[in-house]
C-alpha cells in the first residue's frame, strides 16, 4: 500500500506560470510559453491565451467566446453560453471548454494532459485532449 501512494506521489507534477515571462514550468523544468491578450469585449476581463513551444512557435491559441443559447427550435433561450475553442494551430482541430479560466488554468490544462513533447504537440496526447473536450 504504501508503495503504491508513494509511486502516484512521485507522479504528480507541479504546474507553475511566471506572470513576468510567461513561462510554464513543470517540476521547476521549463515546459512552454503562454502569451495572454485581451479577448474582444470583455474590457480586460477574461483573456485569449497562445501556447508556444520554449523556442517561440506558436502550438495552440485559446479564443474566449459568448454566445446566445439557442434552443432545439432555433429560438434563444435568453441565456448566454460562454465557453474557450481550444485550438491546435499545425492540425487545424478543435476542441471546447465551458466557462471560463485563467492563464494559470491553461498553463495547467496543458501541462497535465501531456500536450507538449519535444517542443512539439504529441499525437496521443492531443487525440486524449480532444475526445474530453469535443
Amino acid at each position: 500500500m504504501a508503495c503504491i501512494g508513494t509511486a502516484g506521489y512521485a507522479q504528480k507534477k507541479k504546474v507553475t506560470f511566471d506572470k513576468e515571462t510567461g513561462e510554464i514550468s513543470v517540476n521547476e523544468t521549463a515546459y512552454a510559453l503562454l502569451e495572454k491578450e485581451n479577448a474582444p469585449g470583455q474590457l480586460g476581463i477574461n483573456k485569449n491565451f497562445t501556447i508556444k513551444n520554449l523556442e517561440g512557435e506558436e502550438l495552440l491559441y485559446f479564443v474566449f467566446t459568448q454566445e446566445p443559447e439557442v434552443n432545439p427550435n432555433g429560438y434563444k433561450t435568453g441565456k448566454t453560453l460562454t465557453y474557450y475553442t481550444l485550438n491546435f494551430i499545425k492540425s487545424g482541430e478543435q476542441g471546447r471548454r465551458p466557462g471560463t479560466m485563467t492563464a494559470k488554468g491553461a498553463a495547467r490544462m496543458v501541462a497535465k494532459g501531456n500536450l507538449i513533447q519535444n517542443g512539439d504537440i504529441d499525437t496521443n496526447a492531443r487525440t486524449k485532449f480532444l475526445l474530453k473536450y469535443r
